[in-house]
């Protein structure tokens, strides 16, 4: 197992990126058959309130930048396994499930850009500026 810190976390819903705000997190991947990953969020109020409010939406898909917030963000299948609350904040602990690598992200990304009919400068500025979020 690989152990990596979550430098940002994301659910999508109908094509929108919701952030949670992320007081600390750790990601663990299984390296099993079924790519299956473990996530830890520690979260502030703010943050618990955003997760329960998709609470009853599994599964969810969420986007995860690992290690610094300017990496990809890796897509995942997630469901909430617990809340556990603790002397400074809660816990949540997620089941995930690896749904594209980061290069997949960009071509997704780009289609959905090319789809809606840019081109040229216009593509590349909307590109750099969605992948970046």
């Amino acid at each position: 197992m690989k152990t990596f810190k979550v430098a940002t976390f994301l659910f999508e819903k109908k094509g929108e990126l919701i952030s949670v705000p992320v007081q600390d997190g750790l990601i663990v991947n299984r390296e099993d058959e079924q790519r299956s990953w473990l996530i830890e969020l520690f979260l502030e109020e703010e943050g618990v309130q955003t997760v329960r409010a998709f609470e009853q939406e599994e599964p969810l898909t969420a986007h995860v930048a690992i290690s610094h917030r300017g990496n990809d963000p890796a897509m995942f299948t997630v469901s909430i396994r617990s809340f556990q609350l603790l002397e400074k904040g809660t816990s949540v602990l997620f089941d995930a499930q690896l749904r594209q690598m980061r290069n997949e992200y960009a071509k997704q990304v780009l289609h959905s850009l090319v789809e809606e009919g840019l081109s040229g400068e216009e593509l590349l500025k909307a590109f750099t500026e969605a992948v970046q979020k």
